[in-house]
């Protein structure tokens, strides 16, 4: 018996975008990766997000707000599926069926938990900056903190606002949107209870 280890075959982003639209694994450097299930508290920050971040869109008809299972083209060997994510009006044609294949959202939205707070402020910070994404918010329901972070000339993020606890969010790049991060938290229910 060989004590080579055994590969899963590379996974390009072709195949990727013909997986069910229930399949939540990514893709990363060619391997479909499974995430890790969603708790209460990642649920409800992304509804109350994605859903304030909508019913802005939606009244100024600014563009579209996706929800988690959305693919976003990083290469052809890595894609994601951002919790939230905005395409503005004026990028609506770069909206493919089942996945966004060239260019990049205006906004992604990443609500971190503990298993994924590497990967959402390290791995995907620099997979979003690199594709152009202009606005990348990290939502952490532990720690009750957003942090909006803006993609510079030099193709960098820098910190625009980290809020926490009760704050209002209210970004200047979307003008009248106003998210109270008292709504966007939520405690999980105790064990057996």
């Amino acid at each position: 018996m060989s004590g080579a280890a055994v590969h899963p075959p590379l996974v390009g982003w072709d195949e990727f975008v013909l997986l069910d639209e229930d399949d939540t694994r990514e893709l990363i450097d060619g391997v479909l990766v499974e995430l890790e299930a969603n708790t209460l508290p990642h649920e409800h920050a992304v509804m109350e997000v994605a859903a304030a971040l909508h019913a802005w869109a939606k009244a100024g008809d600014q563009g579209m707000v996706l929800a988690s299972g959305y693919k976003v083209r990083i290469s052809d060997r890595r894609g994601v599926q951002p919790d939230v994510q905005f395409i503005s009006k004026e990028r609506r044609g770069l909206l493919d069926t089942k996945g966004l294949t060239r260019g990049a959202p205006d906004l992604v939205v990443e609500v971190i938990s503990a298993s994924s707070r590497r990967y959402d402020r390290v791995v995907k910070f620099g997979w979003y900056a690199a594709a152009g994404v202009g606005e990348y918010w990290i939502v952490d329901p532990e720690a009750r903190t957003l942090e909006r972070l803006v993609l510079g000339l030099d193709g960098r993020y820098a910190t625009a606002a980290k809020l926490g606890g009760g704050d209002v969010f209210e970004p200047e790049s979307f003008p009248g949107l106003s998210i109270a991060l008292s709504d966007v938290w939520v405690d999980a229910p105790k064990a057996g209870g």
